[in-house]
């Protein structure tokens, strides 16, 4: 009977809601060999009311590991106004725990629209920026280098205006809430996009966690291929400007079956001694900036092949251009069904002890992907 009725209930959910159920493993070489698993199930649900626009997500994560993972309690770096704690279970953590159960509240929003105008309300996925590597604009919530799972943004607790003016043009602005809403913590911005002389163009202004930023990027296709520049400039409270840079290029060869793109990185803020990595990462631009690379010059590269209509290979690289280190991947995805696939991969770092990437564990993934 209570089979029956968790296969009722199972049935009432998957139903209602659209979703993704990932089962993975994670293995992690240091100086030790760690392991965790888990199984993701992300349940979504966006409803339309006439104007009205509702959009929810909800994340539940069991999970097994010598540790298994971990989470946050009470992470106050999001730009979230309250948040239930990510780790539901247990309740304290010693670091040795073989079995946790990992929650988010991803989405909850409403949207409206007026005319053109759309205003959203809630916690929302937002990002900008045409970089392929790091982005200087996007500060909201970014993907730092290397992460696997990239297929939903982090939401945070914001109102957004967009109104758009013309073919792939638009203005925008909004505040971003912290921490209990408060100020030191939030964030505002504005925000038009244009398209001129075949170029797309973004600029940027904002002000979070004490920070002013003013941004821009450019896209456009060059020949066969697609360049881009995009850089911001930051202003803390108490401490010097600094700014970031990225601008590449990537091509797409044997139609389409090989990709290739190329970015360089500036990141003023970095140095290039690397004895200095330590007491540097203690500046404003580190602990409320969002900027995590620890020197100047970075070159990143990435390629993918198709190599069958449904297995993908691809790598890339992040090479520190001050003390040589690096930070490598490669990986494959093979597509099962149409509702599923496969992803694979490895990644680790090269240098020596003390550069950036060389003390960089060497990491194995496998994700299985159901969509639903």
């Amino acid at each position: 009977m209570r089979f029956l009725t968790l296969l009722i209930v199972t049935a009432s959910i998957t139903h209602a809601f659209t979703g993704v159920f990932k089962p993975g493993l994670n293995l992690t070489r240091n100086d030790s060999t760690t392991w965790n698993g888990y199984l993701s199930l992300r349940l979504m649900n966006n409803r339309r009311f006439g104007p009205v626009r509702t959009d929810i997500a909800w994340v539940i994560s069991p999970t097994v590991g010598n540790p298994a993972l971990q989470g946050e309690k009470g992470n106050i770096s999001l730009f979230r106004i309250v948040d239930p704690d990510e780790r539901l279970f247990p309740a304290e953590w010693n670091g040795a725990e073989h079995f946790s159960i990992l929650q988010n509240i991803d989405r909850l929003s409403l949207q409206v629209r007026a005319g053109k105008l759309r205003i959203t309300t809630g916690r929302q996925a937002i990002y900008w920026g045409v970089s392929k590597s790091i982005s200087p604009t996007d500060f909201i919530a970014p993907f730092p280098y290397g992460t696997i799972n990239t297929d939903y943004r982090r939401g945070v607790d914001a109102i957004r205006a967009v109104y758009p003016i013309g073919m792939m043009s638009e203005i925008e602005s909004g505040f971003v809430f912290g921490d209990k809403a408060e100020v030191e913590k939030s964030g505002y911005w504005f925000r038009t996009r244009l398209y001129a002389l075949n170029t797309d163009i973004s600029i940027l202004a904002a002000e979070f966690r004490e920070n002013k930023l003013i941004g821009a990027s450019l896209n456009r296709a060059i020949g066969g291929s697609i360049g881009w520049v995009e850089s911001a400039v930051t202003k803390p409270e108490e401490e010097d400007t600094y700014w970031c840079l990225s601008t590449g290029l990537e091509r797409s060869f044997r139609n389409s079956t090989l990709y290739g793109f190329m970015e360089y990185h500036y990141n003023s803020p970095g140095t290039e001694n690397l004895e200095d990595y330590a007491t540097n990462s203690t500046t404003t631009a580190y602990t409320s900036g969002g900027v995590y690379l620890m020197a100047k010059h970075y070159l990143a590269t990435g390629v993918s092949v198709t190599a069958t209509p449904l297995l993908t290979l691809n790598g890339s690289a992040l090479l520190n251009l001050n003390d040589y280190s690096a930070r490598l991947s490669a990986g494959g995805d093979y597509s099962l069904s149409d509702n599923s696939t496969l992803n694979t991969g490895i990644s680790g770092g090269t240098g020596s002890e003390k550069t950036e990437f060389g003390n960089f564990p060497t990491v194995f993934h496998l994700i299985l992907s159901v969509y639903f």
